[in-house]
C-alpha cells in the first residue's frame, strides 16, 4: 500500500462538505498508508503546497500520489504546481467538494464526495489532456476546464462576488450559482474586438460576445458547450458567439443552459493550437479564477497524469 500526500480546501463550496471530511480522509487512509494531510488557508496554497511536496520527494518522485479534497479551484492550482515544476507524471486523485465541479462530470468521478473517495480503492493512473496557455501578460498557465473571454468570464465574475453563491452552495445548489448570472450577464456584456489562428488561417471579429477554450463539454456546474459526437479530448475545442440581434442571441445562450448547444449561431473549431488576442477590456476566466485583457496568448494542450475510475 503506497503512501498519499492530502491537500485539503475545507472551505471549497462555501465549507458545505467540512463535516464530511473526518470520513473522507478515513477511507483515504484505507487505500493509502500513510496518509499526510496539507491544508489550504489562502487562494493560491494548493499550487505552493504541490511545489513543496515535489521538492521533499526529489530524490523519491515515484512514491508521490496527491489526493486534493476541495473543488476544480483547488485541483487547478495543484495541476499548476505540478506542471510549473515539471513533473505532470506525478498521479493526482480527486474527491470534488466545489461549486461546479466540471472535471469530476466530464472524467465520471462520482460528484458525491463520500463515492469519489470510495471510487479511489479501483482509481488507475490515466493522462489526461489539459490545456496550456503562454501569454505575455500572465507567462504559462494550465487549465483542467476552460478558458474564458467575454460572457463566460462576466458570468463567473459576478458569481464570484455575489453572496448568492454562498447560499447556494450552504443548500447543497451551487450548481445552479452560474445559470442565476446568466441573465445579468447578458444585460451588462458588450461585444468586443478579437482575433484567433488556428491551422486554418486567421480569424477576427469585432462582435465577438462568448469566447472559451475548453478541454472538455462542460463549463458553470454542468453547462453543456460540445454535443457529445463532437467531444474530442485529444485536442482543444473553441467555442465563439459573436453579438446578434438580442432574439437571436436569447436563443442561443437559453439553449447552451438547457443543454443543447447546436444552434448554427454558436460556431465551433477544433485544433491542437490556436493563437487568441484582444486588446478590449473584458473579463478572463480560467477554471474560475480572474483575470483580465489585454491578451496576447498560444493555447494547446499538454498531459497529467490523474487517478480515475
Amino acid at each position: 500500500m503506497s503512501s498519499a500526500e492530502l491537500i485539503i480546501n475545507e472551505h471549497a463550496g462555501n465549507a458545505h462538505e467540512k463535516d464530511a471530511l473526518p470520513g473522507l480522509i478515513k477511507t483515504v487512509a484505507t487505500v493509502f498508508s500513510p496518509v499526510h494531510e496539507n491544508h489550504t488557508q489562502a487562494a493560491g496554497d494548493a499550487r505552493t503546497i504541490a511545489e513543496q511536496l515535489v521538492g521533499q520527494y526529489a530524490d523519491r518522485l515515484d512514491e508521490l500520489t496527491i489526493i486534493v479534497i476541495g473543488g476544480d479551484g483547488t485541483l487547478h492550482d495543484v495541476v499548476n504546481g505540478l506542471q510549473q515544476t515539471g513533473h505532470p507524471e506525478v498521479a493526482i486523485g480527486y474527491i470534488p467538494t466545489g461549486t461546479g465541479d466540471d472535471f469530476a462530470r466530464a472524467n465520471h468521478i462520482p460528484l458525491k464526495s463520500q463515492e469519489a473517495a470510495n471510487a479511489l480503492v479501483h482509481a488507475v493512473a490515466k493522462p489526461i489532456r489539459i490545456g496550456q496557455i503562454t501569454s505575455r501578460e500572465y507567462g504559462q498557465q494550465w487549465f483542467i476546464n476552460n478558458f474564458g473571454i467575454g460572457i463566460d468570464a462576466l458570468v463567473v465574475y459576478a458569481t464570484n462576488h455575489s453572496g448568492s453563491k454562498n447560499l447556494l452552495n450552504a443548500l447543497k445548489l451551487g450548481s445552479l450559482s452560474y445559470p442565476l448570472h446568466f441573465a445579468t450577464a447578458l444585460a451588462k456584456q458588450k461585444p468586443f474586438t478579437s482575433t484567433w489562428t488556428n491551422a486554418r488561417g486567421a480569424h477576427h471579429s469585432d462582435r465577438s460576445y462568448l469566447c472559451v477554450f475548453t478541454n472538455h463539454p462542460f463549463l458553470g456546474g454542468g453547462i453543456r458547450l460540445i454535443m457529445p459526437e463532437t467531444d474530442d479530448r485529444t485536442n482543444l475545442h473553441l467555442v465563439i458567439v459573436e453579438r446578434e440581434r438580442w432574439q437571436v442571441l436569447a436563443k442561443v445562450l437559453l439553449g447552451i443552459l438547457r443543454h443543447q448547444p447546436n444552434d448554427p449561431a454558436i460556431h465551433h473549431h477544433v485544433s491542437p493550437q490556436f493563437e487568441f488576442s484582444t486588446e478590449a477590456n473584458e473579463h478572463i476566466q480560467v477554471d474560475g479564477e480572474e483575470l483580465s485583457t489585454p491578451l496576447h496568448a498560444t493555447l494547446t494542450q499538454t498531459t497529467q497524469l490523474f487517478l480515475l475510475p
